[in-house]
């Protein structure tokens, strides 16, 4: 009987979803979510297929023609025309696809498990993704830091850096960065402080011993004596714009001038040359060109119509205008024309009078 009892009560289970335990709900949720994502993944696999293949269709075609083909996103363009654009969004579309193909593969695992919940480390080395990869950093970054912080409880040791190199984890290693820069800038103060001890008070700035703080102190230098520079040239060229970057020392404001301006240049390049290429596949891709008979073609007809009534309209205009100025022929320009068609009708070949 309890055998029977412990059967029906799996059957309710399995007619009456108000019955289910709480983890069977999730269980069957997340094989529902999993499914609706293996679909979604189908549909646009199948998008980015047919698009894939009708972009190798058209650069194979192009390619017989001898010509360049044409397109409208940056990273379709090739390998002389591509720029910064094109590089990025074929780096951002790669890591994209390669995201979509993970998460696919772990939805298919999800459905045939039945609802277990599947993470991206889960996945082989072969199989695994950009998330998997990421997720696998997280995990072992947390795991260093666990495990030196049990370390650390066991040997009583107290600050994170003060353990053995073999188990000092992410945290011991920041601090102890920071230690040492915070020594090193201690032992330049120091150094700045013994030196202005021995000068009789003199000031001894960061700059003149080593040390960080010298260091940033330079790189401060170098801008404002770049752009003392740049303000002497100004005074004695007044009215004349001189920018950073055609100053005659570039500091380091005029090497950042220079490389956004290069940047911006590629762009500019890039993009004019994309709106060339987009031009050329609207005019290629127009409905009345494409299929003059379909709805899209003939109301593009109509308003190519109706936009170039009135220029056809001047058009006969003028043209009427011009026959009605015009003037009859007189008798010798008559005669001379009849004359010249007359020639021209009874003269023969050149091979003819060429002949022996």
């Amino acid at each position: 009987m309890a055998a029977t009892s412990s059967e029906e009560e799996e059957v309710l289970k399995g007619s009456d979803p108000s019955r289910l335990g709480k983890g069977d709900l999730l269980r069957d949720a997340l094989r529902r979510l999993a499914e609706l994502s293996l679909e979604d993944y189908k549909w646009r696999s199948s998008a980015f297929k047919t698009t894939q293949a009708d972009r190798l269709m058209e650069q194979s075609i192009a390619r017989m023609r001898g010509e360049d083909a044409a397109y409208v996103r940056p990273m379709d363009a090739n390998e002389k025309a591509i720029g910064p654009l094109g590089r990025f969004e074929k780096a951002v579309v790669e890591w994209l696809s390669n995201v979509i193909e993970e998460e696919a593969t772990r939805a298919k695992r999800i459905v045939n498990s039945g609802g277990q919940l599947a993470r991206p480390i889960d996945a082989g080395e072969g199989e695994r993704g950009p998330l998997g990869f990421l997720e696998q950093r997280v995990v072992e970054t947390l795991q260093r830091i666990s495990n030196s912080e049990k370390v650390r409880a066991r040997t009583k040791t107290l600050r994170p850096k003060d353990l053995e190199e073999t188990d000092r984890g992410p945290l011991g290693e920041l601090e102890l960065k920071a230690v040492l820069f915070l020594r090193e800038v201690e032992e330049s103060e120091r150094l700045r402080m013994e030196q202005s001890r021995s000068r009789g008070g003199e000031i001894v700035r960061p700059i003149d011993v080593p040390g960080p703080l010298g260091e940033w102190e330079m790189a401060i230098s170098e801008i404002f004596y770049a752009e003392e520079k740049r303000a002497q040239d100004l005074e004695k060229n007044p009215g004349k714009v001189i920018r950073p970057k055609d100053a005659r020392l570039p500091g380091p404001f005029g090497k950042a001038e220079l490389m956004v301006n290069e940047l911006l240049m590629q762009l500019r390049t890039e993009e004019n040359e994309r709106l060339r290429n987009i031009q050329k596949v609207a005019e290629n891709n127009r409905p009345m060109e494409r299929d003059s008979n379909s709805f899209l073609g003939m109301v593009e007809t109509v308003l190519v119509g109706i936009v170039r009534a009135p220029q056809m309209f001047a058009s006969v205009i003028d043209r009427v205008g011009e026959l009605l100025a015009s003037k009859p022929m007189d008798d010798a320009d008559a005669e001379i024309v009849q004359e010249r068609g007359k020639l021209k009708s009874s003269s023969g070949p050149l091979t003819d009078d060429l002949k022996p």
